[in-house]
């Protein structure tokens, strides 16, 4: 797939000024890019932080932004201007954090799913934690 090719999925770029022909050439270029790597196929590792980033963006960000925000502190001790700023960022990057350090069920769900859908086969993991039993 060539320039030429992506033309017809971008649109003409004739009546666009230089900077936007080149900022969407660019563009395209790189969807080229991601389509070919498609093609090759992906790996094991790749499909497990797709699982992982799906699951820290749509379940566990949104949590961290709510509890940032619901803070009511007195102005000593208030979020400034910079922790307003900056909160998601550091909301993301602790979502990040929380599901590559935790083995959580969704994750290892949907990394199977990912997988079956792409035809890769998956390595079996250790199933430990699995047939836990715990009592009292």
């Amino acid at each position: 797939m060539n320039l030429s090719s992506l033309n017809m999925l971008t649109g003409d770029l004739s009546g666009l000024a230089p900077s936007e022909q080149s900022a969407n050439a660019d563009q395209a270029q790189h969807f080229a890019e991601l389509v070919e790597r498609a093609k090759k196929g992906t790996t094991a590792e790749e499909i497990r932080e797709a699982a992982e980033q799906l699951v820290s963006a749509t379940f566990i960000k949104p949590i961290l932004n709510q509890i940032r925000e619901s803070n009511d502190a007195a102005p000593p001790f208030a979020p400034t201007q910079g922790e307003k700023q900056f909160g998601a960022l550091m909301d993301q990057r602790i979502a990040d954090e929380i599901v590559k350090s935790s083995r959580l069920p969704i994750v290892d769900r949907l990394t199977r799913d990912f997988a079956a859908r792409a035809g890769v086969q998956l390595k079996q993991e250790s199933a430990i934690g699995q047939n836990l039993e715990v009592s009292a």
